[in-house]
C-alpha cells in the first residue's frame, strides 16, 4: 500500500467503508456475470442500492414492494440462467422475499439475495424495523452468510466473498443464495478505493459427466424395448432429445416448457391421449428428463409397477411424487446422451408411429374446434395466445388453471418460450415474474393469468407503463378459483360451502384494475377481439370473462374428442 493509501484509511469514515464494500461486492458480481438488480426501497438499504445504481454494467429496477421485486429477479433468472440482485431493506421487509426464494429453490433458478439489517448493537432492545434475519429463508437458499458490519480488517475477503455467492448460487444446484448485511447511520458515503487494482477471484463450476457405468447400463436397458421419454424443463435442449428419440424409435412427450415440441416424434397431446388407456400405448420403459408435467393423467397412465421409470436430471433434485422412479441420474443430460448414442439400439417403427398417428389425430380434431368455437373458455384463450404471439416471443403462464389448459390443449409452443413457476406451483408473483423476462430478454412476453392470481400480483402493475416493455397480459376471468370445479370437493360439499371456501367469488373489475395503473385495459368478448388485442403493443391488460362449470365441460368435450 502506498503512502496515499496510508493516508487515506487513517482518515476512512465508517461509511465510506461501508460504501467501499458496497462496491467492491458489487464490481465482483458484474465480473461474474450479474448484469441486473432489482430494488425495494428502503432506508437501511441506502448503501448497496446506491453501489448497484452506480455501476456502469447493471441494470437496475426499482418496485414499490419485495414480493414484485423479488419476483421479478426470479423471472430474470429464469429467462437468462444468469442470477439477478434483490435487494431490500430490514425488518418484515425481507419476509416478503420468501415465496420467491422458495420457487427459486425448487425450480433451480439462481437468485442472489441480499437483505440489509441493524448492526448487532440494535438487536434484541426494541429498535425499529429489526427482526431476526439469521437464516431467514432455513434450506431454502444454497448458502447463506452474514459478514457483520464491514470493516477495514476485512477488506481482503470482500470479493472473495462476492465470488463465491455468485458460485453457490449458479453451481451444479444452481438457486437462492443469502447474504445478511449489517449497516450502521450514516448509511451515505463515498468508495474510496474506486481505483485499487483489486485482483478479481474466480469459481469454477464444471458439468456432472456420467460415467461408463452409468452409460453401459442405460444403453443396455433402453434399447429394444418400448420405451417413451418425457421431456419438461431442465431437460436436454431439442437437438439431443431429436437424436436420442431416432436412435431409439422413441415418441417424446415434450411438455411446453421443455423446448422440445419441434422434434419429429413429439406428442403435445399427451394428456388426452394416455385418458384413452389403450393397451397399445403402454411403454416398457421410461426416460423422464428435468422436471414434471402437470398432468396427473400421466402418472396415473404410468402407475404400473412393471413399467421402468428413470429420472435424469441435472441437479440433485427428486422428482418423484408418484414413489414410481427405478434410477434416479443426476448427470447432464445432454453428456448423457452423447455417451448412449453410439450403441443404443432402435425398438420396432410401429411403435412410435402408433404414438404420432393418435397424437396427429388429437392435433386436427382441436384445431376443427378452434373453428367452431362461438363461446371463450380457458382452453380456447390459451390456444389463441399460442396461435397469435409473434414467433420468439415469451409465454409466462400462471399455476392452476392457465398452464393445465395450456399444456393440455395449446398444441406445439415451440415458436414460444414458455415459463411457468411449478417448483411450488403457487399463483404468487406471476406478473412480476414476467416483467423480470420481458426486462431479460427485451422480447414480447405475454401472461397468461387467473383472475384470482392478477388480484394477488396486481400491485406489480404499479410502474408497469414506465418500464419500456411488450408485455401483454390476458385475464381469464372467472370471478373466483377456477381449478376447484376440477377437484372431489365440488361433488362433495353443498354449492354454499363450496363457493364460500373454494368458489371465492371476488367480484373485482380487473378492467378497472389496471386502468387504474394507467394501462391499456379492456375486455375481449369474442375470438376477434382477443386476436386484436394480442397483437396490440404492451403494456396491455386484456380481460376475457369465462364459466368456471363451462369450462369443466369444455374440459371433458375436449378430452372426449379423441378417446
Amino acid at each position: 500500500m502506498d503512502a496515499d493509501s496510508v493516508g487515506r484509511v487513517n482518515e476512512v469514515r465508517p461509511e465510506d467503508v461501508q460504501a467501499s464494500f458496497c462496491a467492491s461486492v458489487v464490481d465482483q458480481w458484474v465480473r461474474c456475470g450479474v448484469s441486473a438488480a432489482m430494488i425495494a426501497p428502503g432506508s437501511r438499504s441506502t448503501p448497496m442500492a446506491l453501489a448497484l445504481v452506480a455501476h456502469p454494467d447493471i441494470e437496475v429496477s426499482v418496485f414499490l414492494d419485495e414480493r414484485s421485486a423479488a419476483f421479478a429477479g426470479l423471472g430474470w433468472g429464469v429467462a437468462t440462467g444468469r442470477p439477478a440482485v434483490i435487494l431490500c431493506t430490514s425488518g418484515t421487509a425481507a419476509t416478503h422475499f420468501h415465496g420467491a426464494v422458495v420457487e427459486s429453490s425448487l425450480s433451480g433458478v439462481p437468485l442472489i439475495v441480499v437483505t440489509a439489517d441493524r448492526p448487532p448493537e440494535l438487536k434484541d432492545v426494541g429498535a425499529p424495523q429489526t427482526i431476526d434475519q439469521t437464516k431467514l429463508f432455513g434450506d431454502a437458499v444454497r448458502w447463506f452468510h452474514e459478514p457483520g458490519v464491514p470493516t477495514l480488517e476485512t477488506r481482503s475477503r470482500w470479493r472473495p466473498m462476492a465470488a463465491r455467492i455468485h458460485a453457490a448460487s449458479t453451481g451444479t444446484n444452481p438457486g437462492p443464495v443469502h447474504v445478511n448485511l449489517a449497516f450502521r447511520e450514516p448509511l451515505v458515503g463515498s468508495d474510496i478505493w474506486r481505483s485499487d487494482a483489486d485482483e478479481s477471484p474466480t469459481h469454477s463450476t464444471g458439468r456432472l459427466i456420467p460415467g461408463s457405468d452409468i452409460i453401459d447400463e442405460a444403453s443396455r436397458r433402453w434399447s429394444n424395448r418400448r420405451g417413451l421419454l418425457i421431456v419438461g424443463r431442465g431437460g436436454p435442449d431439442a437437438e439431443h432429445v431429436e437424436a436420442l428419440s431416432t436412435a431409439l424409435g422413441w415418441p417424446v412427450l415434450a411438455d411446453s416448457r421443455s423446448g422440445a415440441q419441434s422434434v419429429s416424434r413429439a406428442i403435445v397431446h399427451f394428456d388426452s391421449i394416455v385418458r384413452t388407456d389403450d393397451p397399445a400405448l403402454r411403454p416398457e420403459v421410461v426416460v423422464r428428463f428435468g422436471e414434471a408435467p402437470s398432468s396427473k393423467a400421466l402418472g396415473r397412465f404410468l402407475a404400473d409397477e412393471s413399467v421402468e421409470q428413470w429420472h435424469v436430471s441435472g441437479r440433485p433434485s427428486p422428482f418423484d411424487p408418484d414413489g414410481r422412479t427405478s434410477r434416479e441420474v443426476t448427470v447432464d443430460p445432454n453428456a448423457l446422451i452423447d455417451g448412449v448414442l453410439a450403441s443404443v439400439q432402435a425398438v420396432d417403427p410401429a411403435w412410435s408411429t402408433t404414438w404420432t398417428n393418435v397424437d396427429t389425430v388429437a392435433r386436427a380434431r382441436f384445431a376443427r374446434l378452434d373453428d367452431v368455437a362461438t363461446t371463450l373458455s380457458g382452453p380456447s384463450v390459451a390456444r389463441a395466445m399460442v396461435r397469435c404471439l409473434p414467433h420468439g416471443s415469451n409465454l409466462v403462464v400462471s399455476s392452476s388453471m392457465p398452464i393445465r389448459d395450456l399444456e393440455w390443449f395449446a398444441g406445439d409452443c415451440s415458436h414460444l418460450r414458455v415459463h411457468s413457476n411449478r417448483g411450488a406451483n403457487g399463483i404468487d408473483g406471476v406478473l412480476a415474474t414476467a416483467i423480470g423476462v420481458a426486462l431479460a430478454t427485451g422480447r414480447t412476453t405475454a401472461v397468461l393469468i387467473g383472475d384470482v392470481a392478477f388480484v394477488h400480483d396486481s400491485s406489480s402493475l404499479a410502474a408497469l407503463r414506465s418500464r419500456g416493455i411488450d408485455l401483454r397480459v390476458v385475464a381469464s376471468d372467472n370471478d373466483g378459483g377456477g381449478i376447484f370445479h376440477h377437484l372431489p370437493q365440488r361433488t362433495q360439499l353443498g354449492g354454499d360451502t363450496f363457493e364460500t371456501l373454494f368458489g371465492t367469488p371476488h367480484g373485482t373489475d380487473l378492467v378497472a384494475m389496471a386502468a387504474a395503473f394507467g394501462l391499456d385495459a379492456a375486455s375481449a368478448g369474442s375470438m376477434t377481439e382477443l386476436n386484436t388485442r394480442l397483437g396490440t403493443r404492451g403494456p396491455t391488460v386484456t380481460v376475457v370473462a369465462t364459466d368456471r362449470d363451462v369450462d369443466v365441460d369444455e374440459h371433458r368435450r375436449l378430452h372426449a374428442s379423441i378417446l
